[in-house]
């Protein structure tokens, strides 16, 4: 018995150490495989963006994917407008992530996050074309507009896209972000009611001749490289202004009615309607009381321009969805507000949050002055599931740097000390 027993044990010994061997070696092969498809560089680890999975083919798909209504040339370039406080962030990181998607050549600011705002554009601001690009197919980070310049940054055929907002709304969001930062604001930046004391003194605080006062009145109108800090009655010139406007861009989005406005887009720009899903970004906790009407008025009276400015686009805007028709529009905006929901319903881990209960890579840029929300995701999503539930709440800033390593291969310029 034992003679038999002794080769038994130990021809099972060897066996189980066959085996053994044979499953280390898959989990190696598996391992070297899954870090081969990763790919992942240092920016993409410091943001987080190689977390669960790196990039697949879908965000790399052609842009033939989408309703492209621009013939057989290709897609069009795309110049997004990004104005202040008006729902600009959210449409950005639209645009990022079809960007990323489809490979397109970004135009990034030499220096920062901006085009040397409030400096009108100049293509002095903008970087240089990466090695083996021919032009520019994106621009969408602020600026104040210079057409001129801008079309010889991103040549046509281009589409002009921005967003408008109620200037009540914009003004009022502006004022409290911007209240530690713009000169015409900061006085007040500890006064019990600074809105009010403002619009009640502003000639106090107000200096039209320093640029760095743009956002202090009109700003939308400022953004969009007019003379925001005219005191007379609007006259011809106004009336020839919006008319150019008009003629430059493509399409003025509505704050208002963000969901038509990005169908809007997507019917301009060739997108998928999955390309459009979003959540707000750069949204500010807020718990004051509705407005006054008496400090409605003055803040209309104050930005009177952006009034007009925002009434005659919102005008032109119900024309485009007209001209869209409303009934498909009725049944695209159910589909699109549908999808939205269950979009948000997988990532999203709750509503807005506060930037001290938020992962650090999610943190959006804190004003000092108001306190900026932000997202957690869901825990145990799937990779391709995480991967774009992950870019669509990615704050500006940290989606950006992380674009312009991607193109470049390198850190951001900070802007010059001297």
């Amino acid at each position: 018995m034992n003679c038999v027993w002794l080769p038994l044990g130990i021809w099972r010994r060897r066996a189980w150490l066959v085996a053994l061997l044979l499953f280390l070696l898959l989990l190696l092969l598996r391992h070297l495989t899954r870090h081969e498809s990763l790919k992942i560089n240092q920016r993409e680890k410091l943001f987080g963006l190689h977390r669960k999975a790196a990039l697949t083919r879908s965000l790399a798909k052609p842009w033939g994917s989408g309703r492209a209504r621009v013939g057989k040339q290709g897609p069009p370039n795309i110049v997004f407008l990004k104005t202040h406080k008006t729902g600009s962030s959210t449409v950005q990181n639209v645009l990022f992530r079809a960007g990323e998607r489809r490979n397109l050549t970004v135009a990034f600011p030499r220096y920062s996050y901006q085009f040397a705002y409030p400096e009108r554009f100049s293509r002095d601001f903008v970087e240089d074309l990466p090695p083996g690009t021919a032009h520019f197919d994106l621009l969408c980070s602020h600026m104040r507009l210079e057409v001129g310049e801008v079309q010889a940054v991103v040549p046509p055929p281009s589409v002009f896209l921005t967003i408008l907002r109620d200037p009540v709304q914009t003004f009022e969001s502006v004022f409290h972000y911007y209240r530690n930062i713009v000169p015409a604001f900061q006085p007040l930046a500890n006064h019990s009611r600074p809105l009010l004391a403002f619009l009640e003194a502003s000639g106090q605080y107000y200096d039209a001749r320093d640029v760095s006062n743009g956002l202090a009145r009109n700003p939308m109108t400022f953004d969009l490289g007019l003379n925001a800090s005219q005191d007379e009655a609007p006259g011809s010139w106004w009336a020839s202004e919006l008319e150019r406007l008009n003629q430059t861009f493509q399409l003025v989005m509505i704050a208002e009615h963000f969901d038509e406005s990005l169908l809007l887009a997507r019917e301009l720009l060739g997108l998928d309607m999955e390309e459009l899903l979003y959540v707000r970004l750069n949204v500010r906790h807020k718990e004051e009381a509705p407005l006054a009407q008496e400090l409605v008025q003055k803040i209309q009276a104050w930005n009177w321009l952006d009034v007009q400015l925002y009434r005659f686009f919102r005008s032109v805007f119900w024309r485009k969805v007209e001209h869209y028709g409303y009934v498909r529009m009725k049944q695209e905006l159910a589909t699109f507000r549908a999808l939205l929901q269950e979009t948000a319903g997988k990532c999203l881990a709750g509503e807005p949050v506060g930037p001290e209960i938020m992962a650090d890579e999610l943190r959006p840029w804190q004003p000092g002055s108001v306190t900026i929300l932000g997202y957690n995701l869901r825990q145990n999503l799937t990779s391709d599931l995480y991967r774009d539930c992950f870019r669509m709440v990615l704050p500006e800033l940290q989606y950006h740097a992380y674009l312009y390593y991607r193109q470049y291969g390198r850190e951001m310029r900070p802007l010059p000390t001297a």
